[in-house]
């Protein structure tokens, strides 16, 4: 079978075939080794202070333990050594690589145990055994031995440096967050590798400078002011002691990519500008511009190079090195874990309580075949006690089985028919072919009382069970149906949370913690824990505005009063403030000669900025009606208030009609929920008559065609969506309404011109007009319940 990266040719010679292996080309494998071949070549001729250079055997020494072809990597670091000519100092460093190769070999595994720690032991072991040597073979001088140390200990350490950057670069997909000390290690070698490049120049635009000012940049505008800094600094120090020396180039850099940084939100034209602007302040600090240590074209270079940079590449290094994001997106991961937990644990309650149903459902179809066991007992009861101390018992039962069988079945479906079994309606041939029917007959009236009992006690018991089974199936179905809801799609705003607790701070308000939800249809919740202010309502008066301002959005304090307990801190909510108000009037009268009306109604704020308004008819009228009406009702108002959507209510309460009695019951629902930020009304009807909505010269009808609830034991009612205007009208009523009108008369065109009649604002007026003119339909006799809700939108100041 061929092998991943391999090409197989198959000969023959002769009857044998042979398979010959090509070894497969990995593009990727193969330009990371290029890539990690220059680093080696680039990092040998790194030298510090013109005479120490232990950075191309510590990169060595961190590669040889993580990957096999160590052959290539220690010709790059030789090679790099060899490009600065052949002298003592080169060869010192060649027998340096040399002695390194050998201890990893022998001393040093591939495993992660220690490994820095061994790998830097045997650097410093290295230099410090040739440097030894090469000083014994030169004439000895404490210069020298000062040199030897430093360089050996500046090995030692380098180790630690080039081993996350060498863990990161050999295995790149393992990763996906980097510590502090990992990005100062890699802003080192990058410094480091600039540092190895020749001085060469173009248009008098030195090389080396045009990438150090490009790494600055990209590593300001990814990481910010701290990395920027910390990268200037390291950039600025290694090409001072690496070139001519220049400490203020130090200086220079760091405060440039400190400024790169700190303008970083303003993209990369931002960074790019306040890094030169940044370089023009410091040549005019530092010398007057008698002289300029970067130059304006080695700067515009890096700038032109940064902008290459593809975005994807530059997001991806952000994920790396963005701390806020990083952290975002823990607490936003943690989130999802948890919420995860809870849907699967509701799931596994769901479960539970189907498997329970199934349990209960099984027993009940398994007792359906009692009434037939029950006849037979009967029967072996009657052979018992009669015949089976009679003489013609076997005739009867081993010759005659069937015959007699039946003669028996007949008794009995004269007993359940007639209530007795008198001898008169006992066939000629039963009664001759029995000589005991008296004895028979009172057996079977005394076993078949007790059995019909038994019986009719069975059966309660099964319809027990079954109404459990489906009262179980129902739970199940329900605690599904919140599983799914939990699993919504909630964001925490990092960035606006900071940018409101430094506002709120610059107002003298100090704020313990803040949270700032954005749900998923974009509206923002933020929630603000503070001290009291001593009931001067700093909540309403400055924090409600400078939400609106940071928002850009009229935000609103949901303020019930200070809170003046013992901790003495408030917690204040904050929703976006509704543009529109809305007002109810309501109108009802109860069924002629009945107590109740059966007709319930809700018009109340829900959360989110939403209205609802909600119309019940219960089945019938009177206290039993009510009660229906009423549970719908209020399980509207619970539901919605709690956050669940239109769909997951109406088919949860439906559900709980259905199992609530194993009696028809019905009610409808008219529902109309009402977004209050933007107008939008979402329109649900089941088995309720049409809705209008009065405009300003007409009238909008809104019907739907649905069964009522506890029907079917699933309903699918889709909401209707109509957007209102200021001053409309929404005017929802009960069939009590509909159905008094002429039958001669459409009853939709009736009351759309009552309604178009009556030239109100007051939603008030209307409900009392409309059933007015119902009640004048029918002699002011109301033969069902009858309920008019009118509810009017409009905007404040309008």
């Amino acid at each position: 079978m061929a092998q991943k990266g391999e090409y197989f040719y198959q000969g023959l010679a002769g009857k044998t075939a042979k398979n010959y292996a090509i070894p497969g080309i990995r593009w990727k494998d193969a330009v990371r080794n290029i890539l990690m071949w220059i680093f080696c070549f680039l990092m040998g001729r790194a030298v510090i202070f013109n005479e120490i250079a232990p950075f191309g055997a510590a990169l060595l020494a961190s590669i040889l333990p993580r990957k096999k072809g160590w052959g290539i990597f220690l010709l790059a670091a030789g090679l790099g050594f060899l490009s600065m000519g052949l002298n003592s100092f080169v060869i010192k460093h060649l027998l340096i690589l040399g002695a390194v190769f050998i201890y990893s070999r022998v001393f040093i595994t591939r495993q992660k145990r220690k490994r820095n720690l061994h790998t830097a032991l045997g650097v410093l072991v290295s230099f410090v055994l040739v440097n030894l040597m090469y000083i014994y073979l030169q004439n000895f001088l404490v210069y020298d031995m000062i040199v030897a140390g430093l360089e050996s200990i500046i090995g030692f350490l380098m180790v630690f440096v080039f081993g996350p950057v060498a863990d990161l670069y050999i295995k790149p997909k393992k990763r996906s967050v980097l510590s502090d000390q990992e990005i100062i290690s890699i802003c080192i070698f990058l410094a480091l590798l600039i540092a190895g490049i020749w001085e060469v120049s173009f248009f008098q635009l030195s090389l080396k400078k045009i990438l150090s000012v490009g790494l600055v940049l990209l590593f300001s505008y990814i990481g910010g002011a701290g990395i920027g800094a910390a990268l200037g600094t390291a950039t600025g120090l290694i090409l001072s002691i690496t070139g001519k020396p220049e400490p203020a180039i130090i200086g220079h850099f760091a405060v440039c990519g400190l400024m790169a940084g700190t303008f970083r939100g303003l993209g990369r034209f931002g960074t790019s500008c306040a890094f030169l602007l940044s370089n023009a302040l410091m040549v005019f600090y530092i010398n007057r511009s008698t002289e300029t240590l970067l130059k304006f074209g080695e700067i515009t270079a890096a700038v032109g190079i940064l902008m290459l940079i593809p975005h994807r590449t530059v997001e991806r290094l952000k994920q790396f090195s963005d701390i806020n994001l990083q952290t975002m997106r823990n607490r936003k991961g943690h989130m999802n874990r948890l919420k995860e937990i809870m849907v699967d644990r509701l799931e596994d309650f769901s479960q539970v309580f189907f498997k329970l149903a199934q349990v209960f459902s099984k027993v009940s179809q398994y007792n359906v075949m009692t009434g037939k066991e029950g006849i037979n007992k009967l029967l072996d009861l009657v052979v018992e006690r009669v015949c089976a101390k009679c003489g013609l018992y076997k005739a009867c039962w081993q010759r005659n089985f069937y015959s007699t069988y039946n003669n028996m079945f007949e008794i009995i479906g004269i007993i359940e028919s007639r209530g007795a079994a008198e001898q008169k309606y006992i066939s000629d041939e039963t009664a001759e072919n029995c000589l005991h029917l008296d004895a028979v007959l009172d057996v079977l009236h005394e076993a078949y009382d007790v059995y019909r009992i038994n019986y009719k006690w069975q059966q309660k018991i099964d319809e027990c069970r079954d109404l459990v089974a489906r009262q179980l199936e129902g739970i199940s179905t329900v605690i599904i149906r919140l599983a799914r809801e939990l699993d919504m799609d909630i964001r925490f705003n990092k960035d606006l949370e900071d940018t409101i607790l430094i506002e709120l701070d610059k107002q003298g308000i100090h704020v313990k913690e803040v949270t700032v939800i954005e749900k998923a249809d974009g509206k923002i919740k933020v929630s603000i824990t503070k001290k009291t202010c001593g009931r001067r309502r700093e909540c309403v008066r400055i924090i409600e505005k400078e939400l609106s301002n940071i928002l850009k959005k009229p935000m609103t304090c949901d303020y019930n009063g200070c809170n003046t307990g013992s901790r003495r801190e408030c917690t204040l909510q904050f929703t976006e403030s509704q543009r529109y108000k809305i007002v109810t009037g309501i109108s009802r009268k109860t069924k002629q000669y009945s107590d109740v009306c059966g007709d319930n109604y809700s018009s109340t704020s829900i959360d989110g900025g939403k209205y609802m308004l909600a119309l019940s008819d219960g089945m019938g009228s009177g206290s039993r009606a009510d009660a229906e009406s009423s549970i719908v009702v209020s399980l509207l108002e619970n539901f919605l208030e709690a956050g669940f959507d239109l769909d997951m209510t109406i088919n949860t309460i439906n559900s709980v009609l259905v199992l609530r009695s194993r009696e028809e019951i019905f009610a409808t629902a008219d529902l109309c929920v009402i977004d209050l930020i933007n107008a939008r009304a979402d329109i649900i009807k089941i088995g309720a008559v049409s809705t209008f909505i009065k405009r300003k010269d007409h009238v909008d009808v809104i019907k739907a065609q649905a069964l009522p609830m506890g029907i079917l034991e699933e309903i699918h009612a889709e909401a209707m969506n109509v957007i209102l205007e200021d001053g409309d009208m929404i005017i929802m009523v009960t069939d009590g309404i509909i159905d008094s009108v002429d039958s001669g008369l459409d009853q939709d065109e009736w009351l759309t011109g009552t309604i178009l009649k009556c030239n109100t604002r007051n939603p008030q007026e209307l409900a009392d007009f409309i059933m007015e003119e119902a009640l004048g339909q029918t002699n002011g006799i109301a033969n069902d319940d009858m309920t008019v809700m009118v509810s009017r939108i409009w905007k404040p100041g309008i």
